[in-house]
């Protein structure tokens, strides 16, 4: 009995603390499984500018060329024109959509291949 008073509590609140983080431990891990981080950077190249988009830290697209573009591999003119597309399929990617854009949606935002000025 003396061992119940004089550790009883001590040993209730370790137990108690010891659920509380079992079950915090399980509940992040099934948060993990459910979402997914993305990412999007852009990154300079010697054709231009392209983008990579991210998924839990690893390269899922990477896009060193303007996509959608029958041509010779040419980069993005701008870090803005690369994160604009790169916007595009990373909005399409978390809404479940095809992660594409069209010929006309790349003309639209007004992008030209960088090399394409040069000819």
């Amino acid at each position: 009995m003396k061992f119940f008073r004089k550790w009883g509590i001590t040993i209730l609140l370790l137990l108690g603390i010891a659920a509380v983080v079992v079950y915090n431990v399980r509940r992040r891990n099934e948060w993990k499984k459910d979402k997914v981080y993305v990412e999007l950077r852009a990154f300079h190249t010697d054709k231009g500018w392209g983008y990579d988009i991210l998924r839990d830290g690893r390269i899922y697209i990477h896009q060193d060329v303007v996509p959608a573009i029958a041509s010779h591999g040419w980069g993005f003119r701008t870090k803005e024109e690369a994160l604009g597309v790169g916007k595009k399929i990373y909005d399409r990617l978390l809404s479940g959509q095809m992660p594409a854009v069209s010929p006309q949606e790349i003309k639209d935002m007004g992008i030209v291949p960088a090399d394409s000025l040069q000819h």
